[in-house]
């Protein structure tokens, strides 16, 4: 009997093993992942309200913009990337028109 069971136990541990690596570890991957991106949405929007007030010269976007991108990219990607310039632009965009429309 106890070597049915060793047997038994022997053939779920791949099996368990496939699952945790197929389906669980990615879903903790997306959840973390998601939540660095809202954490860097939340400080991209406050880098463009700080970049509104450093740069109050009149045709002064493209500063303000490559401030904000810059800041941001030393922020999270100081040690690996984990935003690129476009992830970054296409959120400081959303965050201007946000600001915008208060």
């Amino acid at each position: 009997m106890n070597d049915n069971l060793y047997k038994i136990i022997l053939t779920l541990i791949p099996l368990i093993g496939a699952i945790i690596t197929g389906y669980i570890i990615p879903y903790i991957k997306t959840k973390i992942s998601s939540a660095k991106l809202d954490e860097a949405s939340k400080w991209i929007t406050k880098a463009a309200e700080a970049a509104e007030m450093l740069f109050n010269a009149p045709k002064s976007g493209e500063e303000k913009r490559e401030y904000v991108i810059t800041f941001i990219d030393k922020m999270f990607n100081s040690k690996k990337e984990f935003i690129t310039d476009e992830q970054i632009r296409v959120l400081l965009e959303a965050a201007l028109k946000q600001m915008n429309k208060t």
